[in-house]
């Protein structure tokens, strides 16, 4: 742990060597708090306080890198694509941010009255057998597709949300570390 450091964290106005000390006794890798500006500083903390106050701010840090960790795989999920069976058998959509607008966009013209009677959208996917291509959807195949997507993508957020509840409940940095995607 460091001291001076956590001192710091907990009295950002005390300077060290003229509002406070720190003394290791011989052997020891405990300090002793020595001239402890008591005026400006208020009560001097023990060193048991100030451990404590290191470890929730070593769990605090853990907590911010390991949500960033969950975010980033969250978007990595929610943007290499889904399944939907809209067409009648399975196929592969891509879900990249750009190809999400252009799916809402398709799916929502597919609603628009002024579209006739038997329209069909293009667009990208893959089969199960490999093969890529724009395909004609009906509206309501496009609205599936939509739908299927935005399942997708939201059951990634319901992960991410919930890691991220765990993250903050956990107590210590080897339990914050523990929850992975």
């Amino acid at each position: 742990m460091d001291y001076k450091q956590t001192i710091s964290y907990l009295f950002p106005s005390a300077i060290y060597a003229t509002d406070y000390t720190l003394y290791f006794a011989f052997g020891s890798s405990v300090p002793e708090i020595k001239n402890w500006d008591a005026t400006k500083l208020g009560t001097q903390p023990t060193v048991e306080t100030l451990q404590q106050a290191w470890d929730s701010v070593l769990v605090q840090q853990a907590r911010i890198v390991q949500i960033a960790l969950i975010a980033a795989a969250s978007t990595a999920a929610q943007t290499t694509g889904f399944s939907s069976s809209a067409l009648g058998s399975e196929y592969t959509y891509p879900s990249g941010i750009q190809d999400q607008a252009n799916l809402n966009a398709v799916a929502t013209s597919s609603t628009f009255p002024i579209q006739p009677s038997g329209a069909t959208f293009l667009f990208w996917c893959t089969s199960a057998s490999g093969v890529s291509g724009f395909v004609a959807h009906t509206a309501a195949q496009i609205q599936k597709v939509g739908m299927d997507g935005l399942a997708a993508i939201m059951a990634q957020k319901s992960k991410q949300w919930a890691l991220t509840q765990q993250i903050q409940a956990a107590t210590t940095v080897a339990e914050v570390q523990a929850i992975v995607w």
